[in-house]
């Protein structure tokens, strides 16, 4: 855990990969990490590696993968292929998988205040490793709210579009951004200016 978050500190860009084929412009960028919202039973080895092997973090969104049950099994092949975390909706995955040694990131839709209430209570009952907030693009607004009842590191995922956007998610406290706007994947000053 710790080697991904301090890697954030200098490249808080994670690329979300949406279609299969971007993998290669992920890879080529300068992201610290590629997080599949995509991938099946017959791709996501090859996919795992090839991240892996440009020295770059992975991570696997358990919920969006075809042809891999969303259980112990299922998390526990994944963790023979090397993956660094696992993206999941469902709370009651998030301890599965940390048995296995991998990064368990609990992903909430902040829609109302509703909503923050049960992220909330779903964060203090899994203990996700961190957790990836979405719509991103609202983070800055609800961000000293979040953190009141989210007690681990957030990234902000979802409508961020522009270096600005994503500056204002950070300077807010998200320790990363999860994007699939590849001109950020590119981008490299992430000093944090008022």
């Amino acid at each position: 855990m710790g080697t991904l978050f301090v890697r954030f500190r200098t490249t808080p860009i994670i690329a979300a990969i949406r279609r299969e084929e971007l993998t290669t412009e992920a890879l080529s960028s300068s992201v610290a990490a590629c997080f599949f919202l995509t991938g099946n039973l017959l791709n996501i080895e090859r996919l795992v590696q090839e991240v892996k092997g440009a020295g770059k973090f992975v991570g696997v969104h358990l919920d969006l993968l075809e042809g891999i049950a969303p259980d112990r099994y299922g998390i526990r092949f994944l963790a023979t292929l090397g993956v660094d975390t696992l993206i999941t909706t469902r709370s009651h995955l998030v301890h599965l998988i940390k048995e296995e040694g991998i990064l368990a990131i609990q992903r909430v839709f902040l829609l109302d205040s509703g909503a923050l209430q049960t992220a909330a209570r779903v964060v203090k009952d899994a203990s996700p490793d961190a957790v990836e907030v979405l719509p991103g693009l609202i983070y800055r607004y609800l961000a000293e709210e979040v953190r009141k009842v989210v007690p681990v590191p957030i990234i902000a995922g979802g409508f961020i579009r522009t270096v600005e956007e994503a500056k204002e998610a950070l300077r807010a406290g998200a320790l990363a951004v999860s994007t699939s706007t590849q001109a950020l994947w590119k981008y490299k000053d992430w000093t944090l200016r008022p």
